[in-house]
């Protein structure tokens, strides 16, 4: 699963705007293969040719969930009556009724080293943890990883609990994800 579809699949099950969520996700030319050097061999250039694909798919699904993707973050804030949250977050969700807001570092399948962009992922998770908080608001923050490499990586950085950072290997189908530590938003 690239990381679109991780993104996807988060937010369908743990965020969905059915359910009340006002939700932003960012997807970048990066996790879509639109970046990089040409491709050479014919393994990259199919795999690049389904990152293309499958993030297709994905940005499709999000938008069909009423999720904005992309576009100005400040525009989003403010259409939807929530305070800004700085940075450059993958997902950003707000739930009125609640007032709760997640934020989520998502890292799905690639063709990097799984260790490096985890710790990508941290540094962003902490950044944002490092941010005013918005007044009269529940933060959670979630880093999710899909992968069994990066997943056991990930389950060895319990520190970040101590942050209020939950961690969660996301499987393909529901009944697999793990909650590798922290709560459930």
């Amino acid at each position: 699963m690239f990381q679109p579809e991780a993104k996807f699949q988060f937010v369908r099950r743990y965020c969905p705007p059915g359910e009340g969520w006002k939700v932003y996700v960012d997807i970048d030319a990066s996790e879509v293969g639109r970046t990089g050097s040409p491709r050479t061999t014919p393994e990259a250039i199919a795999n690049q040719k389904r990152m293309e694909s499958e993030g297709e798919q994905a940005r499709e699904a999000l938008v069909g969930l009423g999720v904005q993707v992309g576009k100005s973050r400040a525009d989003w804030f403010k259409k939807n009556a929530v305070p800004p949250f700085e940075g450059d977050r993958d997902i950003v969700a707000f739930h009125p009724a609640s007032k709760v807001c997640l934020i989520a570092e998502v890292e799905g399948q690639s063709t990097g080293q799984p260790e490096q962009k985890l710790y990508k992922a941290i540094g962003q998770i902490i950044m944002a943890t490092s941010f005013d908080r918005p007044a009269e608001w529940k933060l959670k923050f979630v880093l999710v990883v899909h992968g069994k490499e990066i997943s056991a990586h990930l389950s060895r950085a319990k520190s970040l609990r101590e942050l209020g950072v939950s961690a969660l290997s996301l499987a393909v189908g529901p009944e697999g994800d793990r909650w590798l530590f922290g709560a459930k938003p």
